[in-house]
């Protein structure tokens, strides 16, 4: 008994079944949480496509890198394809670290806001409720010991921003616009933080009794608009970043000229295709050449000085044949596509990855 084949088609089975049952049973049955765990298979296969990734690329440098070693035949196009994706990992890679450092930054600010809310109401429920206070929260730290961690947090935030302001005014070459757009943005992020600074003030020299509520309360409004105007300032130093000139360079500078220009190469295919197709020799084909001339004369105005009804004919053409046949094109597919599914399913046309050497 081959023991491999037996175990890959119980496996692909069971993952067929899984998402047959999942689409065609509701979400709950007889008190039963059906897709209690959908997302964390989901999860799971994702995972799976994420290592096939990684399994292709260890397969492009096998292949290319062995091409390179030994100097075969189009090792030169190989060299080309492996130094392409190195560089436009090493950019990605380094622009996604970018873009998760400055939400990080900017986040904090939100996160301080939300503490400062979140305290605020917590210590209005104490005075007013006390016994639903302690029972919401019985392990909550008292109101001095969060207020302190809320003070020392915004104070070092505070620092590390005018240190990142100060580091951003020599980076790159800024034109004039971007210049007033940025000293637009510095100029509100000193407002609110001015504004931080003396609430600060007021909550290291304020106790419980003399508004120290009332000034957790101010904290909002400042620490969004530094939030919001460090997120502008941030993006504006990022669009004039190497990193961000690089990545233009490599994917609006070469991928998209290349693929323009492959594109470019692939219409004298497309013609000579065309010619094939278009050759008149049968009833058939006649019929295809009629109806292809009727709608590009009906696309130009010369169509229109030959019959003026010729666009609407070409209308015609294009929604009531046209469509018929790309209804029955599609149901094909559909039924075709759907007893392969089943015969992959049931692991019928699996001999590829199954088959005894």
């Amino acid at each position: 008994m081959n023991y491999r084949r037996a175990l890959i088609a119980v496996v692909t089975f069971l993952g067929g079944i899984y998402f047959f049952l999942e689409f065609v049973l509701p979400a709950e049955v007889a008190g039963v949480r059906l897709d209690y765990y959908h997302e964390q298979i989901t999860l799971g296969f994702i995972t799976v496509g994420s290592m096939a990734v990684g399994l292709g690329l260890i397969n492009l440098l096998i292949l290319h890198g062995s091409r390179i070693v030994f100097m075969r035949r189009g090792a030169l196009n190989s060299v080309a394809l492996l130094l392409g994706l190195a560089l436009m990992m090493v950019v990605t890679i380094a622009e996604w670290r970018r873009s998760a450092v400055d939400g990080a930054r900017i986040k904090q600010f939100f996160m301080l806001r939300d503490f400062a809310a979140k305290i605020h109401a917590d210590f209005e429920l104490s005075r007013t409720s006390p016994a639903e206070a302690a029972a919401r929260a019985p392990n909550l730290p008292p109101p001095q010991v969060r207020v302190a961690k809320l003070t020392q947090s915004l104070s070092e935030a505070l620092t590390e921003l005018d240190l990142h302001l100060q580091q951003g005014q020599s980076d790159g070459a800024f034109t004039e616009a971007y210049k007033r757009k940025l000293a637009a943005a510095e100029a509100d992020i000193k407002r609110g933080r001015k504004k931080c600074q003396d609430i600060l003030s007021e909550l290291t020299g304020s106790d419980l009794e003399t508004g120290w509520s009332e000034s957790l309360l101010k904290l909002g409004e400042p620490l969004t608009l530094v939030g919001m105007r460090y997120g502008d300032w941030l993006n504006i130093q990022y669009e004039h970043s190497l990193t961000k000139r690089s990545y233009r360079l490599l994917y609006e500078g070469l991928f998209v000229p290349l693929g323009a220009a492959m594109f470019s190469l692939l219409a004298f295919y497309m013609a000579t295709a065309a010619y094939r197709a278009f050759r008149v020799r049968s009833a058939e084909s006649a019929l295809m050449m009629t109806a292809a001339v009727v709608v590009m004369l009906g696309q130009i105005p010369f169509g229109v000085w030959i019959w003026n009804e010729l666009p609407e004919f070409r209308l015609w053409l294009l929604t009531v044949p046209n469509s018929a046949a790309f209804r029955g094109i599609a149901l094909g597919s559909g039924v075709a596509g759907l007893v392969i599914a089943f015969r992959m399913w049931l692991s019928i046309e699996s001999d590829s990855f199954m088959g005894d050497r």
